[in-house]
């Protein structure tokens, strides 16, 4: 009898750490998730920037761990022709003082780029490649296309999206409209349904055009007054919006966006504005919030 209840013990012991250690089940949002105005996404800007340095693959793999719908990121062409990942500034993706080496991107070979280390973590620069393989059923992927070349970008884009099979967990957005056209012409051309959406300058006062410049508006959040998500809507459009590096985020922000109507929330404390929108879709649907 004893031997009985020990080998009984053993065999629930080893289920319960079988169950312990079983991966968790990611939940993968679809492209229609986007644009389900009763729902709103929480979108983690370069990863989890707050914790880990930016754009790297430490900060993708946290944001997936702790559960956030979709990662926001930035894509650069080196000069070998590498879709690199890096925010970059001006027209060269300039390094800025963020790596251990100077320069810009487009005038700097993979090669290169690969050996440099992020002066906070001390983490490498990660290509587009290295991301889809390492977020490919996992999360989804806003790609910002910061390069300005875009006939000298596409076809390398285009190149990796069919072979990852990524045309299902991924939108692009751009300062750039004439990606736009591209994207257009792709998703007729294989069949996709990949969004597109332009992001707007606010300071160039730039008027606000919900019809002509993709199934996405991206904005300032501030800009996100419930009138301008409402045309967007009418218009069959989703509302992304995105804050700067130091802003800051509360409840009482998060609130105005879904209350306005906003889709996507690109944050950079995307930990809180999950942990707030479940809380609003609790109280205020009385459903729960997955």
């Amino acid at each position: 009898m004893i031997i009985i209840k020990s080998i009984c013990l053993l065999l629930i012991f080893i289920l319960a750490i079988k169950f312990i250690m079983q991966p968790k089940k990611l939940h993968l949002i679809s492209i229609s998730d986007l644009f389900d105005n009763n729902k709103t996404i929480v979108e983690s800007h370069r990863g989890i920037n707050r914790e880990i340095f930016e754009n790297t693959l430490e900060s993708f793999a946290r944001a997936i761990n702790y559960g956030i719908d979709s990662i926001e990121t930035d894509v650069w062409l080196s000069k070998d022709n590498v879709l690199v990942i890096y925010h970059g500034w001006g027209e060269f993706g300039q390094l800025q003082n963020l790596y251990d080496h100077s320069g810009n991107i487009i005038e700097t070979n993979w090669k290169d780029l690969s050996y440099y280390k992020t002066l906070a973590d001390g983490l490498n620069m990660p290509t587009l490649k290295d991301v889809m393989e390492l977020t490919k059923d996992k999360i989804f992927l806003n790609l910002e296309i910061k390069d300005p070349r875009v006939n000298l970008i596409w076809p390398f884009l285009v190149e990796l999206i069919e072979k990852y099979k990524y045309y299902d967990q991924i939108a692009l957005s751009s300062f750039f409209f004439d990606y736009y056209n591209k994207t257009r012409e792709y998703n007729r051309k294989f069949n996709r349904n990949i969004p597109f959406g332009f992001l707007y300058h606010r300071n160039n006062s730039q008027e606000f055009i919900v019809d002509k410049t993709g199934n996405c508006l991206n904005v300032y959040w501030k800009d996100a007054t419930k009138s301008l998500c409402d045309r967007a809507h009418k218009n069959g459009m989703a509302v992304l919006v995105w804050f700067e590096m130091l802003d800051e985020e509360n409840f009482s922000v998060y609130k105005w966006l879904i209350d306005n109507g906003v889709n996507v929330i690109c944050s950079n404390e995307p930990m809180l504005a999950k942990k707030y929108v479940k809380e609003y879709y609790n109280k205020f649907y009385k459903k729960n919030y997955e």
